[in-house]
């Protein structure tokens, strides 16, 4: 009978991750592996041609067969979308074991309705664009999203991939209690949805906003 020793270390290797991650993510990817010995950071070769269109390489591409893969993606321009989204749906292509996007921001999450005919709303079709990612071995991606817009976007994604929205007002609230003045912080929102969406988080502290007909902690 194996050692329970030997049982436990072999379900650790289980979940063993390789993360991989945009240039504008490699520090916070660092910060991330240092957190855990079970995240070893991989690379990609972010270059161009002449003509400007990425040319791409995934290092270690053989050794992620059957692993764990998890990409941190910044979308913080429609600029640097493309070549992402390339090693976004080339990844889970490697045979690996499952596959995670992580986006810390929903960058077209703010338009995400029509209000009048001829409106476009991006956030459906960048929706659409993240529901084509191709599935792993272990199935359809898991897609971690950062405290996006609005919750009902989760309804513009296909089921080929499984949207998790989480939040970083913890860590905010957090750091806002260890200020020396936490007792004079006042939380405003910009707007109606920005209310609607976060008040309940924040709820510890005074609130205003700019929409007069919102109901408000004064």
């Amino acid at each position: 009978m194996e050692d329970k020793r030997e049982i436990k270390a072999k379900k650790s290797q289980k979940k063993q991750v390789h993360l991989f991650y945009c240039v504008e993510c490699e520090e916070l990817a660092r910060k991330v592996a240092a957190q855990s010995d079970l995240i070893t950071l991989q690379s990609i070769n972010w270059r161009n041609f002449a003509d400007g269109w990425p040319n791409l390489y995934i290092n270690s591409a053989h050794d992620i067969r059957g692993q764990h893969v998890a990409f941190l993606a910044s979308f913080s321009s429609p600029g640097v979308i493309f070549e992402q989204i390339s090693v976004i749906y080339a990844l889970p292509r490697l045979f690996v074991a499952s596959f995670t996007l992580v986006l810390p921001f929903f960058p077209t999450g703010s338009f995400e309705r029509m209000e009048e005919e001829g409106d476009v709303a991006t956030a459906f079709t960048m929706a659409r664009i993240l529901s084509n990612i191709p599935t792993s071995r272990g199935g359809p991606t898991s897609l971690v999203i950062y405290d996006i817009h609005a919750l009902q976007e989760r309804f513009y994604f296909s089921d080929h991939v499984l949207p998790l929205f989480e939040t970083g007002i913890p860590l905010l609230k957090q750091r806002l209690h260890q200020l020396p003045d936490a007792n004079n912080i006042v939380i405003a929102f910009p707007d109606d949805g920005a209310w609607k969406r976060f008040h309940k988080m924040l709820d510890h502290f005074p609130t205003v906003g700019f929409n007069s007909s919102m109901n408000l902690n004064k």
